[in-house]
This record gives structure tokens, sequence and C-alpha cells, in this order.
């Protein structure tokens, strides 16, 4: 192979390259080439770059390529574990067979997929155990095992559900780890994955691991990911809302209580049977208690916490004084070890981080909010802006970084992507937007009905129902119906029932996986969803033949992230709809669009019932985001669209 890096890249994927001979089928695109070509420019020479790589482009082939090239080790964080597994698993695999023999990779996971060896232990001297508890006697079984053959990882125990209450209390987590003095360093299965992954050119990882990992450095250990020369963000259009997520603090009830749990634990273990200590711990237990229950009346699924109440405020003053006390006390224990220091810093954090989460006057840094998942209740601190985060964080320390996603421009332009992950300063990256390797011209139509009211009419979701079913019936169904809320999609759903000859499928009725696989299977499937389905599923062929959007997917404005954003713009004189709210749509809407066409076979309908598209100003900015998809108003145009390949019947 030549030795000029650019030249290697026309080598491999131009024409008669070396996948073309060695790949039957095997598309050119003018477009991977050129992503590979600046992917490379920016990793060598420690640059930044934002790349918009459209469905079919081979970004990751492209990236792949560039990034093996330059002989750094880089990390490829992605935006779900499910594109992490299929980069490690599958695409990977294949450069490295079909290409790059000697690229050695690592996939990296968080904490909490593997046991702890201190925490399995303490959990089986517990008084209250029994085989019943749970999966109890199976992840003993595999424990025993798992020591001496496999990585410790709760992916090798198949069966095991979601939410079973064993593996939360024997998996490793930041708050318990205690570093370097801990007695099973040397056997920890965290460890032993970090240093497997010490002598790999490219570490996978996804954007919450990566997140949480910049979140933890501060404190001096906890990290997963190993050093890196470079890295690499796929789906980069997720990274704002895991950054969101990890730079913030959360806090429930079980939190408070498994904190004191762990003090009784680490003082049962210390054998210190202290009055003292045992009062403290009841009475913290007690006001947690009464903190949580005072917002018992919460009934919503989120809101903004706007004030406290005073009672409430005198219970949070009592539990964090108490929490400090305990710290204090813990720290005073003579020859003190690790594990009674690690609850003493814990008790420091958790009074921190609910003195931020219920302050008197809460920081304009931070939206602070409720939230109730089924029967348990969760108080949050996100921060508003999290681009300072990241140039501390990451920018700083990591000079080569590409951004990427089939979905990171807004009319054109990188205007809010930059602005919101702090790019918009100078220097400010590379840019480039790649052009589409679709013909969306004859491969695609934009359908809006012509008798459709707007969202915000009171009898908009009963209009739909006629909508949908001539539209389902002239494509065969074979849709998905994407909807901004469960009410609506629940409702739609209900009035399309008998309808239509096809079977409907709803999100919540069965696992992901299980669905979409039922969707493939099942001729003349409709699938109803909402926003887990707008990104990352593939489809393709004509079993989705279209995708119908039920409102253009603006974000709630009384969401608390969200509200608390729009102010924070308000306040620095910027105008927040067009600077947040649209262009935040606008790549929403475009990842819908995306699950239509994966391929140059395929075709589609995407079928807008948001009449707002076409008689607001802001409209012109999402239709210039679907490419050249052709507006048709004339649903007889669908049986037309069909008609012109025998491969759709008509």
């Amino acid at each position: 192979m030549v030795s000029d890096p650019l030249k290697q890249i026309e080598a491999i994927l131009a024409p008669g390259g070396i996948l073309a001979n060695s790949i039957e089928g095997y598309e050119h695109r003018q477009q991977q080439i050129r992503m590979a070509k600046e992917v490379y420019a920016a990793l060598s020479t420690d640059d930044r770059l934002v790349i918009e790589a459209p469905t079919g482009t081979g970004k990751t082939l492209a990236y792949l390529i560039a990034a093996s090239l330059t002989r750094k080790r880089i990390a490829i964080s992605t935006g779900t574990k499910n594109l992490q597994e299929q980069l490690f698993f599958k695409d990977i695999p294949f450069v490295r067979d079909n290409i790059f023999s000697g690229i050695k990779a690592a996939l990296l996971k968080g904490r909490a997929n593997f046991v702890c060896h201190t925490r399995f232990r303490r959990f089986l001297r517990q008084p209250y155990l029994t085989e019943d508890f749970g999966y109890t006697k199976d992840i003993i079984a595999w424990y025993r095992d798992t020591r001496e053959n496999g990585e410790g990882d709760r992916s090798e125990l198949a069966n095991l559900a979601d939410d079973d209450p064993v593996w939360p209390e024997v998996c490793s987590t930041t708050e318990t780890c205690i570093g370097r003095k801990c007695p099973d360093r040397d056997e920890c299965f965290v460890l032993k994955m970090r240093t497997k992954a010490m002598e790999a050119d490219l570490m996978v990882v996804n954007h919450h691991l990566l997140m949480s990992d910049l979140a933890v450095k501060e404190s001096g250990f906890g990290e997963v990911i190993p050093r890196y020369e470079a890295l690499i963000l796929d789906e980069a259009h997720g990274l704002e809302d895991a950054a969101t997520q990890h730079f913030g603090f959360h806090m429930s009830q079980f939190r408070v209580t498994r904190l004191l749990r762990d003090v009784r634990s680490e003082l049962n273990e210390a054998k210190i049977d202290s009055e003292k200590f045992q009062k403290i711990l009841a009475s913290a237990d007690e006001n947690a208690r009464r903190l949580f229950a005072g917002f018992a009346h919460f009934n919503g699924t989120r809101a903004k916490l706007v004030s406290i109440h005073r009672e409430t405020a005198e219970v949070r003053d009592g539990l964090c004084t108490q929490l400090e006390v305990i710290a204090s006390m813990l720290s005073n224990v003579p020859q003190a070890a690790e594990g009674v220091r690690a609850v003493a810093g814990r008790a420091l954090a958790v009074s921190a981080e609910l003195g931020t989460i219920l302050d008197d006057e809460p920081s304009d840094e931070y939206a602070c909010w409720v939230e109730r998942r089924d029967r348990a209740l969760f108080l949050h601190a996100s921060p508003v802006e999290i681009g300072d985060l990241l140039k501390t964080r990451l920018y700083h320390t990591v000079p080569a970084i590409v951004f990427t996603s089939a979905t990171l421009s807004s009319g054109g332009n990188f205007e809010y992507f930059n602005s919101r992950l702090g790019l918009d300063e100078e220097p400010q990256p590379a840019q480039t937007i790649l052009d589409s390797p679709f013909d969306y011209a004859h491969q695609t139509m934009l359908y809006i009905p012509r008798h459709v009211p707007e969202p915000n009419s009171p009898n908009f979701t009963d209009a739909l129902a006629p909508v949908l079913e001539d539209v389902l019936l002239r494509t065969s169904g074979r849709a998905f119906v994407l909807f901004t809320s469960y009410r609506n999609m629940e409702a739609v759903h209900r009035n399309m029932s008998g309808r239509v000859p096809f079977p409907l499928l709803i999100q919540g009725q069965k696992p992901k996986s299980r669905l979409l696989e039922e969707f493939r299977e099942r001729k003349g499937s409709v699938l109803f969803a909402t926003s887990s389905f707008w990104e990352g599923v593939d489809v393709q062929g004509e079993a989705l033949s279209c995708v119908v959007v039920d409102r253009l997917p603006f974000a709630p404005p009384d969401d608390p992230i969200v509200s608390a954003r729009i102010e924070r713009l308000r306040r620095a004189g910027r105008e927040p709809f067009y600077s947040l709210q649209v262009p935040m749509a606008v790549i929403a809407l475009k990842q819908g669009f995306g699950r239509l066409i994966r391929t140059r076979a395929d075709r589609g309908i995407l079928c807008i019932l948001d009449i707002r598209i076409l008689t607001k100003s802001y409209g012109k900015i999402f239709r210039r985001s679907l490419y050249e998809c052709p507006l048709h108003r004339d649903p007889a145009d669908i049986d037309r669209f069909f008609a012109r390949s025998a491969d759709f019947p008509s």
C-alpha cells in the first residue's frame, strides 16, 4: 500500500480500490472519500472538525479508515450502546479483515456493567439474604465461575432482568469505589478492562460513559477510559443531552437511605457500635423520608422546582446538617478504613447536591426540577449550558476531536450545534456539510394533507384518524407513525383500531427490539411510536415505505431544562425561538426522516400532519432540511409515486 495517507484513502475507497475488488456490489461514494480525508487531516494535525455526513455516506467506514491511518490512540464515542456494539463487533472487524490487519480495538462499558468483589462479599453477609431474593442463586453461581473464567460483565447473565433487585447491590459504582487502596484492586474487573484497553489503537465507548468519565476526572480516580490522543464523536447531535445528564446532580430517597445503610455497614465492618452514630443515622433516615414526602403531591412526569415550602426547607437544612455531622464523625474514627472515609465523602457530596437542587435562591447555572418515574420521585439539578464544561474538561485536554452525525446542521449551517457545545468561539472548528448520496427528488415524496387543523386545535387528534387511514391504505401500511407525545400516540392508535387491514403495533406493547422484529416480519405493519424510534432504527427495503409525523417536533417549552435555556437566552439578549427551539426541532425532524431512506434502493413518503410547515415563516427552515424531497398535497400522488416502480405496489 502507498505511504501517503491521502493516497491510501483513495486506494481503499476509490473505484477499482481495495474494497471494490473485495466486496461484491461495492458502491463508490465520493462523499465517503472526502470525509475520510477531512477526518484524517483533523486527527493528524490536532484540529477539530464538525462534519455532517448524511445517511448513506458510509461515515463509519470513512472515520475508521482515517483513524487507523493516524496511528494514534483514539476513542470513538457513539450515541447508544447498540451502535457501540455494532461498531466493535461488526464494523471494526470488517476493517481489520479487509484493510488493516493489525488494528487493535477495545470495547469499554460503564462500571455498573461489572460486579464488584467487595460489594458482592458484603451483600452475601446481609441477614435478609435468601435465594428467593431476585436472581440471587444464579448470580452467586455465575460469580464463582466469572472469577475464574469470565470478565465479571452482567451480559454473561443471559436471563438477568433489567430491573433485578440484586444487581444494583453488587455492581461497581463510582460512589462506592475506594480506588487505589481497594484490597481487590488486582482482581477488579473494571481495572482489567481498562488495562486491556491501554493496548488498543481504537477504544469504543458511548456518550454516557464518556461524559460520566469526564465528570469524575476531577476526583482523581474512578475513570474507566484510559487516556486517548484523539476523539471521534459519532451521533454527536446527542452529546449535549448526555453531558447535561452527567454534569448534573440527581437525588432520590433511595440514594440517601442507601448511603445511610452503607454507613451502618462500614461501622459494622469496623466493629464500631456507637449509640451516638445510631441516633443521628436514625434521625437522618427520618428526615430523608420527610423530605421526599414533601413532594408527594407531585403527580406529573417532570416539572420545574419553583419554590420550596418553609417546612420542606427546614427538613432539608436538618438533613444536610446531619449528613455533614455524620461525615465529620466518620472522619474522626481512629485508624478509619478506606470504606469509612469513602462513605464520609459521599455524605458530604449528598449534602452539597441537596443544597444545590433545593436552594432557596437557585443558581441560574442549573435547571432544578422534579420527576416521577413509576412510584419513585427524583430531584435534579441540570446544567443550563454545557459548553464551558466541555471546554475545561474535554477541549483543553484533547485537541483532536471530530464531531459527526447525519443531523448536525439546521438551516444549512452549524450555528446552533456550535453554540450548544461551546464551539462558537475562535478558533472555530473546520466545518463541512457533505452532499447526500441519495436521489431524494426521485426516491422520496413529502405529502402534507390539505384538510388537517393546526396541532393546537382542540379537534386535531380526532381529525388525524381519517387522514391517516387514507394514507395507510394508499401505502399498503408499511409505516412508522411518529408522535411527539404519548397521549397523542395512544389516542390516535385507539381511533385507528379497525379502520385499516394492517397490524397496528404500538410502543410499550413489547420490548423495542421485539417490536422492530415483528414490524419487519409482518407484512404491511404500522408502528405507532414516540421519541425513542425517531433515531437509531434501521429498517431497509419496502417494509418501511412511509414515515408519518404528527406534528413538528418542538420540545415542550415548559420542560424544565428547555425553559431554563430559553430564559438564559432571553437574559443574554438573544431570541430563543429561532436560536434554540427551531434548530432543535429541525434536527429531530431530520432524524425521523432518516428512518425512511437507508439505501439507494429505498423509496418512501414522508407525511407531515402539521400544516404549520407551510403556513409559518419557520416552515421554510424545516423544508430546507429535507434535501430535495418534492412537496405534494394531492393524495392521488401517493398512488402515482409507488406506481413508478414495479418494486412498490400501487
